[in-house]
């Protein structure tokens, strides 16, 4: 494929070269200066697509080569839609040059990966779609005042007097142009800065590249429509302050790929490691599976891996499993985000020297890896908490079976049977005996009371299993299996055998129900606080509030045991429940 886009370019530039040199003036003589003008163009473009297909080939699974050939084959393409004699309709080609700054941009912007983030994918391509639509609709609402032989007129030939087009054609190139080469100008430099002193020189030549391809366009487009009524029009002489900002612009695919060229050799570095040095390659022609491969293969630490903190503290890895903190002979190098929170950390042999630039460039390179991947892990660390939860609840409802009929067995079992046989004997007694009768039949009417009695208790002493392991638990298993993604802060906890603990999980249950049924929620936090005096629960979330009023069955559950219950719910910015219940014995 590669083979075949490289033979596709040659044949284009072949064919653009020999119509540029014949056709580029339409008839009118050259000039010295556009001739430089022209020359300089193909350079850029010709050396545009060697060093695509260059670094397509070096590193296939890295998009930017991919990225340069497309911007300067469809440069290609606009001059020979431009040189093109006779057809008009081959003109039409010339459209592809709106290709050329988008992948330029995507080049630029992701480098060193070649993929720059979501929204800056569509950043770009929403500003290149715009330029283009108000091109077209400048183009298409303006007609040629002059007769013309063909009727109707040919559709380049709105371009001759532009009506529209000169309201349009400044709001194309200031709004759609000049201003987003000022945003890149910012988020280049900006962008250099937050990396470390070792990533630098990885970035440097392209963002060199980037911000003077930038700042071409500026020179060219804000001047130009500022002070048209100052610049001659319809010369083919060019002045020379003209000429140095048009050689930005036409050599902008040559400058952008110089910067690959540049950044490409430095992917390679040499580090000084101890009384030696240690060649690190941080190319990406073979994508490596994981974060904690790339650690591996940057320290030059087979052992090395990377771990994911949740929200919690605990620390996972990759496939979702907890970890506990590191083991003697290892040390740990924490990865921030922006707000210097630790999101991960990468385990290293500690007895193998790493030097501080070698240890910046191995959290920066991990830093740029692990986003997708801790997500991916952070859910297979949610699945793997709801399948323990699961089982914990299926164990404990085999428990609380097995006591069930452990305690039948040994109490109303043995009433039962022991009714049975006096129920006999009355029976029997009942025939010879006729005054003992009365007497036996007082004795089976208590004993059903008893047995009636004490399967009543019995099931109303059966808490839920998902109790059986205290209220922590409990909570932490409603939080599992909830619809949302819901955390929890537990300070202590309440056991099973507590009065409290059924009524207060009753509670947690109905107030994440009305969560998940009316706010729209797409987050949770439970807050359990236990004192030897009193118990809160908070709820909260994140949905659309508005709740005034707390609900009848829930304030009713509440005022039973004393406590009291209260509803922070602004609109649009969550519902918060507070529930506090004294325990029993405490003074109020």
């Amino acid at each position: 494929m590669i083979t075949a886009a490289a033979v596709i370019a040659v044949l284009l530039a072949a064919v653009g070269i020999v119509l540029s040199v014949r056709q580029w003036m339409h008839g009118e003589p050259w000039e010295f200066r556009l001739a430089v003008i022209v020359t300089v163009k193909w350079a850029a473009d010709l050396l545009g697509v060697g060093v695509g297909v260059w670094w397509w080939w070096r590193a296939p699974a890295n998009p930017t080569g991919r990225l340069l050939y497309v911007a300067s084959v469809a440069d290609i393409v606009w001059i020979i839609g431009w040189c093109w004699p006779g057809a008009e309709w081959v003109r039409e080609i010339t459209w592809a040059t709106f290709l050329t700054i988008p992948c330029l941009a995507l080049a630029i912007l992701g480098w060193p990966t070649g993929r720059p983030d979501r929204r800056t994918r569509r950043v770009i391509v929403g500003i290149a779609i715009c330029s283009t639509v108000l091109t077209l609709v400048g183009m298409v609402f303006n007609k040629s005042v002059t007769p013309s032989a063909r009727f109707p007129d040919y559709p380049h030939q709105l371009f001759e007097v532009p009506l529209i087009w000169r309201i349009l054609d400044p709001i194309q190139a200031l709004v759609f142009r000049a201003l987003p080469a000022a945003a890149m100008i910012v988020i280049l430099v900006r962008r250099r800065r937050r990396v470390p002193p070792a990533v630098r020189p990885l970035i440097t030549p392209t963002t060199v590249a980037g911000v003077t391809v930038a700042a071409a366009y500026l020179l060219q487009d804000v001047p130009l429509q500022l002070f048209r009524s100052l610049i001659p029009d319809g010369e083919p002489d060019v002045s020379v302050p003209r000429l140095i900002v048009l050689l930005g612009t036409y050599a902008q695919i040559g400058i952008v790929a110089i910067g690959v060229l540049v950044a490409a050799t430095r992917r390679q570095r040499s580090v000084a490691l101890g009384t030696r040095r240690m060649q690190v390659d941080l190319r990406t022609s073979a994508p490596l599976a994981t974060s904690s491969a790339t650690a591996a293969a940057v320290a030059n630490d087979p052992t090395a891996t990377v771990r994911y903190r949740r929200s919690d503290g605990s620390w996972i890895d990759s496939t979702g499993a907890t970890l506990g903190p590191p083991e003697a002979g290892r040390r740990q190098l924490d990865v921030l985000d922006d707000n210097g929170d630790i999101t991960a950390a990468v385990e290293v042999d500690a007895s193998l020297p790493l030097p501080t630039l070698l240890a910046d460039l191995l959290v920066s390179t991990v830093a740029a890896r692990t986003a997708n991947e801790r997500a991916t892990a952070l859910a297979d660390a949610r699945r793997l908490d709801v399948l323990a939860r699961s089982r914990d609840l299926v164990a404990a409802a085999d428990a609380g079976r097995l006591d069930l009929e452990r305690n039948l067995h040994d109490g109303a079992q043995q009433l039962l049977v022991g009714l049975a046989l006096n129920t006999g004997l009355a029976a029997r007694d009942a025939s010879t005996h006729g005054e003992r009768r009365a007497d036996a039949t007082d004795q089976v009417i208590r004993q059903i009371g008893q047995v009636k009695t004490q399967i009543l208790d019995l099931i109303d002493s059966r808490a839920p299993a998902a109790l059986s392991g205290g209220l922590s638990l409990a909570l932490r298993s409603l939080a599992a299996v909830c619809p949302v993604s819901a955390s929890c802060d537990l300070t202590r906890d309440l056991t099973a055998a507590d009065p409290l603990t059924l009524d207060l999980y009753l509670v947690a249950g109905e107030v994440i129900a009305n969560a998940v049924k009316h706010s729209g929620a797409t987050r949770m936090q439970l807050t359990l606080s236990v004192t030897d005096n009193r118990v809160t629960l908070v709820i909260s979330d994140d949905g659309v509030g508005g709740v005034s009023v707390v609900p009848l069955g829930l304030h009713t559950r509440v005022v039973a045991l004393n406590g009291r219950v209260r509803i922070d719910s602004p609109p649009g910015r969550g519902t918060t429940v507070t529930t506090e219940v004294p325990r029993p014995g405490a003074s109020r």
